[in-house]
């Protein structure tokens, strides 16, 4: 199943599912009464709008941090350097070198790619 999960000091705090796959788990309901509940709430936004679009294009060192539920300062002593530092780090528009791009993607478990 193809679906993406934004965490928030982490734990999940929501589910992005592809449109097809939502309807398609909707039309496979067969509780009428349940069927009917998530019709409805489809109508109604699930999500503060600005609080979802602040967090997607949130500086991605911020954002993995806080994915993590790490302080600033956590995230410092994991990779060995001041929490000014990690704070530098998660301005907008920070700019990181290869060898910093490497130990965060290290520490967080993903792609350097993330933080070009």
């Amino acid at each position: 199943m193809e679906y993406q999960t934004i965490k928030e000091n982490g734990k999940v705090k929501y589910v992005v599912l592809p449109v097809n796959l939502f309807d398609t788990l909707i039309d496979s309901l067969e509780d009428e009464s349940d069927l009917r509940d998530i019709r409805e709430a489809k109508n109604d936004l699930l999500y503060d709008q600005e609080a979802a679009e602040n967090y997607i294009f949130m500086n991605p060192v911020k954002r993995e941090r806080l994915e993590k539920g790490w302080t600033q300062k956590e995230l410092a002593d994991r990779i060995g350097v001041k929490q000014a530092t990690v704070a530098r780090w998660e301005r907008e528009g920070a700019i990181y070198r290869k060898a910093t791009r490497q130990k965060l993607a290290k520490v967080f478990g993903i792609s350097e790619a993330g933080f070009s």
